[in-house]
């Protein structure tokens, strides 16, 4: 039981690498950005993705991105997610809004192969201003399903171990802070720093923290 605490929550992790928006910039010349953040989270990671702002009711903005850890294998472990962030609420410079996200996982050792799917939920509120913002955001990352897929390796030593899905596999909350300054007409620097902890009586990482910094390109409208 420890050896699956210990694999789902390696797994799970990694949520941490949200896109930061600030809302008072995204508008109808800018509504294309792409992103590239780098950061700790349960180790140092890497993630590029791309953005679109979409008309509707409220704001919204939709985007997809890969991320992956530092090593000489980038396809080993990987994550995918897709989804949008949603403005519900904004008065005098103050914002409120949601995130929420599908992910797709893949975890690659020397023992085991986990593919994973789950989602990701989120609010943020803070003050957004055409050239900076500051905000708190609280959320959880939920793991729905993971399949396990033993190595060789592994069957040598734990003969009795099987393969399969496991329904749910973990799943953590995060809190912490995120802000952005523009730099010229098309650029932001973006940071986020917080923590995490594991859901009920799942033992925490042992670094629980995280933080990212990240430059994010806004395409004018042609």
């Amino acid at each position: 039981m420890k050896y699956l605490i210990t694999i789902f929550t390696l797994l799970i992790a990694g949520n941490a690498a949200a896109q930061n928006i600030n809302w008072s910039t995204i508008n109808d010349q800018q509504k294309t950005i792409t992103y590239l953040n780098f950061g700790y989270d349960f180790g140092a990671t890497t993630q590029i993705g791309y953005g679109k702002q979409v008309d509707g009711f409220r704001p919204m903005v939709w985007t997809v991105d890969y991320s992956f850890p530092k090593g000489k294998n980038l396809v080993d472990d990987f994550k995918v997610r897709l989804g949008g962030q949603l403005s519900i609420f904004e008065k005098n410079n103050f914002t409120l809004s949601a995130k929420v996200y599908g992910i797709f996982r893949h975890h690659q050792t020397k023992l085991v192969r986990m593919v994973n799917f789950g989602s990701e939920m989120s609010a943020i509120m803070g003050y957004y201003k055409p050239t900076w913002h500051l905000a708190g955001e609280f959320g959880f990352d939920k793991s729905i399903i993971t399949e396990l897929k033993h190595t060789e390796e592994m069957l040598r030593n734990f003969p009795s171990i099987r393969d399969g899905w496991v329904i749910p596999s973990g799943g953590h909350f995060y809190y912490g802070i995120q802000g952005s300054k523009t730099i010229g007409n098309h650029f932001e620097l973006s940071l986020r720093a917080g923590a995490t902890n594991a859901q009920n009586n799942d033992e925490n990482a042992l670094l629980p923290i995280y933080a990212q910094l990240g430059l994010v390109y806004k395409f004018p409208k042609k």
